[in-house]
């Protein structure tokens, strides 16, 4: 039982540690991500800049706008993505944690109906003593007793006899 517990534990340290860790990789993905977004807008605001002074076509503008249109669809899809994968890793500390309580009210129960277990079989025992102490002190007593018949019988035949001599 101890072994199972000591693994039970084990196994779920291994699981709070990959979780913390899976969740640290996915701060530093969104944050590299951000850095990326920020740093295309940047670029995107350089384009327009220049492209508003420079004498481009309209339909280099509009090919522009649209690949701009896709790459914030991209990064709206991205950023969905991210909240789905947060709110299900959210989803999974929280079962970990009530299967965590269960198992640890399972174990409280357990010790419980244990040391129940114990106390049970102690006083049985502690009963059985007790009754083959008082079994023992009453065949010595009836011994005693048999014993002490047997003197008054022989005491009582030699009286007897005394008494028969004396009258004779």
């Amino acid at each position: 039982l101890e072994k199972q517990q000591k693994e039970q534990y084990k196994q779920q340290k291994e699981q709070e540690r990959k979780q913390k860790q899976s969740e640290k990789e996915e701060k530093r993905k969104l944050k590299q991500e951000q850095r990326e977004e920020k740093r295309k807008q940047r670029q995107e605001q350089g384009r327009d800049s220049s492209s508003s002074s420079s004498s481009s076509s309209s339909s280099d503008s509009s090919e522009a706008k649209s690949s701009d249109d896709e790459e914030i669809k991209q990064q709206k899809l991205k950023r969905k993505q991210i909240r789905i994968e947060r709110k299900e890793i959210r989803i999974t500390k929280k079962q970990q944690k009530e299967e965590k309580k269960k198992q640890q009210e399972i174990e409280k129960h357990q010790h419980k109906l244990e040391k129940e277990e114990k106390r049970k079989q102690k006083q049985l025992e502690k009963e059985e003593k007790r009754k083959h102490k008082q079994e023992q002190k009453e065949e010595k007593r009836k011994q005693r007793q048999e014993q002490g018949s047997l003197k008054n019988n022989k005491n009582n035949k030699k009286n007897k006899d005394k008494n028969k001599k004396r009258l004779t």
